[in-house]
Protein backbone atom coordinates (compact mmCIF):
# COMPACT_ATOMS: atom_id res chain seq x y z
CA UNK A 1 0.00 0.00 0.00
CA UNK A 2 2.89 2.34 0.87
CA UNK A 3 4.54 1.75 -2.53
CA UNK A 4 1.25 2.47 -4.31
CA UNK A 5 0.84 5.80 -2.46
CA UNK A 6 4.40 6.81 -3.33
CA UNK A 7 3.89 5.79 -6.96
CA UNK A 8 0.65 7.77 -7.20
CA UNK A 9 2.31 10.81 -5.61
CA UNK A 10 5.18 10.52 -8.10
CA UNK A 11 2.76 10.28 -11.04
CA UNK A 12 0.83 13.32 -9.79
CA UNK A 13 4.08 15.29 -9.40
CA UNK A 14 5.27 14.27 -12.88
CA UNK A 15 1.96 15.29 -14.48
CA UNK A 16 2.06 18.63 -12.64
CA UNK A 17 5.64 19.31 -13.74
CA UNK A 18 4.87 18.41 -17.34
CA UNK A 19 1.78 20.58 -17.37
CA UNK A 20 3.59 23.63 -15.97
CA UNK A 21 6.63 23.19 -18.20
CA UNK A 22 4.62 23.57 -21.38
CA UNK A 23 1.59 25.55 -20.27
CA UNK A 24 -0.04 27.61 -22.96
CA UNK A 25 -2.93 29.79 -21.89
CA UNK A 26 -5.29 31.02 -24.58
CA UNK A 27 -6.93 34.24 -23.46
CA UNK A 28 -9.84 35.76 -25.35
CA UNK A 29 -8.22 37.22 -28.44
CA UNK A 30 -4.73 35.90 -27.79
CA UNK A 31 -2.36 33.54 -26.07
CA UNK A 32 0.65 33.52 -23.80
CA UNK A 33 2.84 30.66 -22.82
CA UNK A 34 6.07 29.51 -21.30
CA UNK A 35 8.69 32.15 -20.66
CA UNK A 36 7.76 34.19 -23.72
CA UNK A 37 6.41 37.60 -22.75
CA UNK A 38 4.14 39.46 -25.12
CA UNK A 39 3.96 43.23 -25.64
CA UNK A 40 0.20 43.76 -25.93
CA UNK A 41 0.54 45.56 -29.28
CA UNK A 42 -2.47 43.90 -30.92
CA UNK A 43 -5.65 45.47 -29.60
CA UNK A 44 -8.09 43.51 -31.79
CA UNK A 45 -7.97 40.80 -34.44
CA UNK A 46 -11.09 39.26 -35.94
CA UNK A 47 -12.79 38.34 -39.21
CA UNK A 48 -14.75 41.31 -40.59
CA UNK A 49 -17.98 39.35 -39.96
CA UNK A 50 -16.94 38.93 -36.32
CA UNK A 51 -15.35 36.14 -34.29
CA UNK A 52 -16.89 32.68 -34.69
CA UNK A 53 -18.79 33.82 -37.79
CA UNK A 54 -19.54 31.39 -40.61
CA UNK A 55 -17.95 31.30 -44.06
CA UNK A 56 -18.74 28.88 -46.85
CA UNK A 57 -16.10 27.08 -48.90
CA UNK A 58 -15.07 29.38 -51.76
CA UNK A 59 -15.92 32.62 -49.95
CA UNK A 60 -13.25 35.21 -49.25
CA UNK A 61 -12.46 36.15 -45.66
CA UNK A 62 -10.96 39.43 -44.51
CA UNK A 63 -9.63 40.37 -41.09
CA UNK A 64 -9.70 43.57 -39.07
CA UNK A 65 -6.47 44.13 -37.12
CA UNK A 66 -5.93 46.96 -34.65
CA UNK A 67 -2.41 47.63 -33.33
CA UNK A 68 -0.98 50.41 -31.20
CA UNK A 69 2.26 50.64 -33.21
CA UNK A 70 3.67 49.91 -36.66
CA UNK A 71 5.35 46.60 -37.39
CA UNK A 72 4.86 43.33 -39.24
CA UNK A 73 2.22 40.63 -38.95
CA UNK A 74 2.31 36.98 -39.95
CA UNK A 75 -0.95 35.07 -40.26
CA UNK A 76 -0.96 31.36 -39.43
CA UNK A 77 -3.83 28.94 -39.09
CA UNK A 78 -4.87 25.65 -37.57
CA UNK A 79 -7.34 23.85 -39.87
CA UNK A 80 -10.25 21.83 -38.48
CA UNK A 81 -8.23 18.71 -39.36
CA UNK A 82 -5.28 19.87 -37.23
CA UNK A 83 -2.95 20.99 -40.05
CA UNK A 84 -0.89 24.13 -39.34
CA UNK A 85 0.15 26.54 -42.06
CA UNK A 86 1.18 30.13 -42.85
CA UNK A 87 -1.01 32.02 -45.25
CA UNK A 88 0.80 35.35 -45.26
CA UNK A 89 4.09 36.44 -43.73
CA UNK A 90 5.53 39.85 -42.79
CA UNK A 91 2.57 42.04 -43.71
CA UNK A 92 3.55 45.67 -42.99
CA UNK A 93 0.99 47.36 -40.70
CA UNK A 94 0.72 50.87 -39.31
CA UNK A 95 -0.62 51.78 -35.88
CA UNK A 96 -4.42 51.81 -35.93
CA UNK A 97 -6.80 49.69 -37.97
CA UNK A 98 -5.62 47.57 -40.89
CA UNK A 99 -7.78 45.32 -43.06
CA UNK A 100 -6.16 42.12 -44.30
CA UNK A 101 -5.41 41.28 -46.99
CA UNK A 102 -4.13 44.77 -47.69
CA UNK A 103 -6.08 46.67 -50.37
CA UNK A 104 -3.08 46.63 -52.75
CA UNK A 105 -2.48 42.87 -52.33
CA UNK A 106 -2.73 40.77 -55.46
CA UNK A 107 -4.42 37.93 -53.63
CA UNK A 108 -7.42 37.13 -51.42
CA UNK A 109 -7.90 34.74 -48.52
CA UNK A 110 -10.31 32.11 -49.84
CA UNK A 111 -11.95 29.61 -47.52
CA UNK A 112 -11.08 25.98 -48.31
CA UNK A 113 -12.18 22.65 -46.82
CA UNK A 114 -12.24 20.92 -44.41
CA UNK A 115 -15.40 22.17 -42.69
CA UNK A 116 -15.30 23.03 -39.00
CA UNK A 117 -13.64 25.54 -36.70
CA UNK A 118 -10.77 27.45 -38.35
CA UNK A 119 -8.38 29.10 -35.89
CA UNK A 120 -6.16 31.96 -37.07
CA UNK A 121 -3.37 33.76 -35.22
CA UNK A 122 -1.82 37.12 -36.01
CA UNK A 123 1.81 37.26 -34.84
CA UNK A 124 3.18 40.80 -34.54
CA UNK A 125 6.88 41.68 -34.54
CA UNK A 126 8.58 45.05 -34.62
CA UNK A 127 10.78 43.92 -37.53
CA UNK A 128 10.36 41.48 -40.40
CA UNK A 129 10.87 37.85 -39.39
CA UNK A 130 13.45 35.93 -41.41
CA UNK A 131 10.99 33.22 -42.44
CA UNK A 132 13.28 30.42 -41.32
CA UNK A 133 10.65 28.74 -39.13
CA UNK A 134 8.70 26.13 -41.07
CA UNK A 135 5.04 25.51 -40.29
CA UNK A 136 4.50 22.81 -42.92
CA UNK A 137 4.28 19.31 -41.54
CA UNK A 138 3.14 20.55 -38.13
CA UNK A 139 -0.10 19.33 -36.60
CA UNK A 140 -2.07 20.44 -33.57
CA UNK A 141 -2.20 23.46 -31.31
CA UNK A 142 0.98 22.57 -29.41
CA UNK A 143 3.18 22.45 -32.51
CA UNK A 144 1.48 25.61 -33.82
CA UNK A 145 2.24 27.50 -30.62
CA UNK A 146 5.80 26.18 -30.54
CA UNK A 147 6.51 27.35 -34.11
CA UNK A 148 5.13 30.81 -33.37
CA UNK A 149 7.17 31.11 -30.19
CA UNK A 150 10.37 30.13 -32.03
CA UNK A 151 9.64 32.62 -34.80
CA UNK A 152 8.85 35.67 -32.63
CA UNK A 153 11.25 35.03 -29.69
CA UNK A 154 14.18 37.08 -31.15
CA UNK A 155 12.13 40.28 -31.37
CA UNK A 156 11.82 42.59 -28.36
CA UNK A 157 8.35 43.79 -29.39
CA UNK A 158 6.06 40.85 -30.16
CA UNK A 159 2.47 39.84 -29.71
CA UNK A 160 0.09 37.08 -30.78
CA UNK A 161 -3.70 37.14 -30.89
CA UNK A 162 -6.05 34.38 -32.02
CA UNK A 163 -9.46 34.51 -33.64
CA UNK A 164 -11.65 31.88 -35.26
CA UNK A 165 -14.47 31.30 -37.69
CA UNK A 166 -16.49 28.34 -38.93
CA UNK A 167 -16.16 26.80 -42.36
CA UNK A 168 -19.32 25.25 -43.79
Amino acid sequence: MKHRTVALAFVALAVTLLATACTVTVRPGGFSGGDLSLSGVIQNFEPTRGPRSTYYVGEDVQFRLVTNQAGYVTLTALDPDGKVYVFERNIPVQAGTTYLPLPNARHVYSVNPPAGLQRVRASFTSQRTDGSVSYSGRYGAGEWTSAIQIEIRPYPVRDVVETSFYIR
